[in-house]
C-alpha cells in the first residue's frame, strides 16, 4: 500500500504502522504545500522514507522535449525515485525513451482510463499503471470492469506489469478495487484514517475495555 500525498505530517503519522510500501504524489499535490518546490518537498520526504520504500513523482511537460527532460532532472535526485508519466502520445514515447536508455529505472504510467492505454505502457515496458478508479465512475466508468480486465490481459500477455490503483474517494472503491485485480493501492491519509476506525468495532472495543475494567476490581 502507497500513501498519495505530499504532506510530512501525514507521511510521518503513516509510516509508523509500517505498512507504507512508498509514497506517491502529483503536480496537484504538491501544490497544495504551499510557497514549497517540488525539489524540497521531494527531498524532506526522501529523509523520512526507509532505503526499501520508493518515492513516485510525476514528470511534467507539454513537449516530449520537455516531459524527457523533467524526468531526467527527477530521476538525478535520488535512487529511490520512480517517476510517474502520463499515458499519453507523448507520454508513451518518453516512457519508450526512457527504458530503452536505463532499463532499470522504474516507470508507473499515470492518468489511467482504459484497457488501451496500460496495454500500451505495457509494451513500453512500464512497470506499474495507475488506473484512476474515482475519476472514471464519475464518468460512468466501471473502474472495476477495466482493472479486471487489465489484470486478465496483463496475465494473459505474460508482463510484469503492476496495476496501482488511484484516485479513491471512499474505502468501498479501494476494496473494489483490490479485488478485481489490482496489485497495490495508493490512498490518502485520511481515508486510510477511514479505514481504521471502523465504527462497529469501535462500539466492540468499547464494551471489552468497560468489562475489563469492571473484571479487575
Amino acid at each position: 500500500m502507497f500513501l498519495d500525498t505530499a504532506n510530512i505530517t501525514e507521511i510521518e503519522a503513516m509510516l509508523a504502522f509500517g505498512w507504507i510500501t512508498g509514497v506517491t504524489t502529483n503536480p496537484t499535490l504538491l501544490a497544495k504545500e504551499k510557497g514549497r518546490s517540488r525539489a524540497d518537498i521531494s527531498r524532506e520526504i526522501l529523509s523520512i522514507l526507509s532505503e526499501e520504500q520508493r518515492l513516485f513523482i510525476q514528470a511534467t511537460g507539454e513537449t516530449q522535449t520537455e516531459l524527457y527532460e523533467d524526468a531526467q532532472i527527477i530521476l538525478s535526485k535520488d535512487a529511490r525515485i520512480a517517476i510517474k508519466i502520463p499515458a499519453d502520445e507523448i507520454g508513451f514515447r518518453v516512457m519508450t525513451q526512457l527504458k530503452q536508455e536505463r532499463p532499470d529505472v522504474e516507470i508507473l504510467a499515470t492518468a489511467i482510463f482504459s484497457v488501451e492505454q496500460s496495454y500500451l505502457a505495457a509494451l513500453a515496458g512500464c512497470d506499474w499503471v495507475a488506473p484512476y478508479v474515482n475519476r472514471m465512475a464519475n464518468q460512468g466508468l466501471q473502474p472495476a470492469h477495466v482493472i479486471a480486465d487489465t489484470a486478465q490481459l496483463f496475465k494473459q500477455l505474460g508482463v510484469p506489469t503492476k496495476i496501482l490503483g488511484a484516485s479513491f474517494k471512499n474505502t468501498a472503491q479501494i476494496t473494489e478495487t483490490l479485488l478485481a485485480g489490482a496489485t497495490d493501492v495508493t490512498i490518502p491519509a485520511d481515508l486510510v484514517t477511514v479505514m481504521m476506525q471502523n465504527k462497529l468495532a469501535a462500539d466492540s472495543i468499547h464494551a471489552f475495555n468497560l468489562d475489563a475494567k469492571g473484571g479487575r476490581r
